[in-house]
């Protein structure tokens, strides 16, 4: 169960779905027996196992979640639009969707 941001520099508790991001995150597909396969004809009959991290407003401004080459979770900075360039924040979104 989530408890709090994923950032591990960030100590804000998990209170709410509507705030900040959540990400699901598809683990690896886990056997009837109990173990992890690949196999295309065993995914069937696998069950689908989801992580949950979360990022918290402040955190998901910056940061996202990715996977690294050994399949483990980490966080990437966001990408920096130019310099000049007007973003719109999510409380513009609203605003525009509230409108139309």
């Amino acid at each position: 169960m989530l408890s709090h941001c994923a950032n591990s520099q960030c100590s804000r508790p998990f209170l709410r779905l509507g705030q900040g991001k959540l990400f699901l995150v598809e683990a690896g597909c886990v056997a009837k027996s109990g173990e992890v396969t690949a196999t295309s004809s065993r995914m069937r009959q696998s069950v689908r196992r989801v992580e949950r991290y979360w990022l918290c407003d402040q955190c998901a401004e910056v940061w996202t979640l990715v996977r690294d080459r050994s399949q483990a979770i980490e966080l990437m900075p966001l990408p920096r639009p130019p310099v000049g360039v007007r973003v719109p924040t999510t409380g513009q979104y609203r605003e525009v969707a509230a409108v139309a």
